[in-house]
């Protein structure tokens, strides 16, 4: 079936995120093995991600957070100072989450180090918000698809931390004719109602559009609920979910190409 427009995905799709938290954690990790030098960063990984989700759950403003699509790792480092929905309680929290989080990690690897721990703290933000990793074949695609196709970027963010992701890639806004947020909607993917809002702002046919991503749960799992076809790019050869068929798998966004072009010839 003909290809008229494209949704993509941002973080894991166009972006790095996860190896970006890897890289983050992996310096600081270098920066605690002065004084501790058996660390490694598998540990202190799981020790941090552990901590993030157990607190991140207890708050009240945990249940939209969900709902948002915001993560705990997120939680960390990401700016949340938008004026609209439950924004302004994450907000006020976000500090003390922080501070807790840090304690609670190196306590949990027998580190009791309350400067350590602020230290820490202010690093992972400065260093994650410098860290933006583009994938190799994200620009090649784009410059391949934009003049032909109208594109629009759906990402499960705040408005303000998709802002800043943006902000560190700037040249990613000028192939996208509509660029959304959840935190803009009030629902994150995979709800049918944010994918069906992204095809009324493209001015597209659900039957013709092509919905990319990394995620199955999100990206996959919306697109098809809401009769979107969608393409799984599928980097890290993970297996699939029971219950959620995609229409295409691909091991690289350059495949995608390659999916419009056939389809297009039918």
């Amino acid at each position: 079936m003909t290809v008229t427009a494209l949704i993509f995905d941002l973080d894991n799709t166009l972006l790095s995120s996860d190896h970006a938290d890897r890289m983050a954690l992996e310096r600081l990790t270098s920066f605690l093995r002065t004084n501790h030098p058996h660390l490694s960063v598998d540990e202190f990984e799981t020790c941090l991600k552990a901590e993030a989700l157990a607190l991140f759950e207890s708050y009240d403003f945990y249940d939209f957070t969900v709902m948002i699509g915001i993560s705990p790792i997120e939680g960390l480092w990401g700016k949340f100072n938008d004026e609209t929905l439950r924004f302004p309680e994450l907000d006020r929290h976000i500090r003390l989450y922080r501070e807790k989080v840090w304690l609670r990690t190196l306590a949990a690897l027998g580190i009791f180090d309350r400067r350590m721990a602020k230290v820490l703290e202010l690093m992972y933000i400065a260093i994650r918000i410098e860290t933006v990793l583009v994938y190799e074949d994200t620009f090649e695609v784009l410059d391949q698809l934009y003049e032909a196709y109208p594109l629009l970027l759906l990402t499960n963010d705040a408005p303000a931390l998709q802002q800043l992701k943006l902000r560190k890639v700037p040249k990613l806004r000028k192939y996208f004719k509509r660029i959304i947020s959840s935190g803009d909607f009030g629902q994150a993917k995979p709800a049918p109602a944010l994918f069906d809002f992204a095809l009324s702002r493209l001015q597209a046919d659900k039957q013709t559009t092509l919905m990319v991503g990394d995620n199955l749960l999100t990206d996959v799992l919306g697109a098809n609920a809401t009769g979107i076809r969608s393409v799984w790019l599928n980097r890290r050869n993970e297996t699939l979910v029971a219950g959620i068929n995609p229409d295409f798998i691909v091991h690289s966004l350059t495949d995608v190409l390659a999916i419009v072009e056939d389809e297009n010839k039918r």
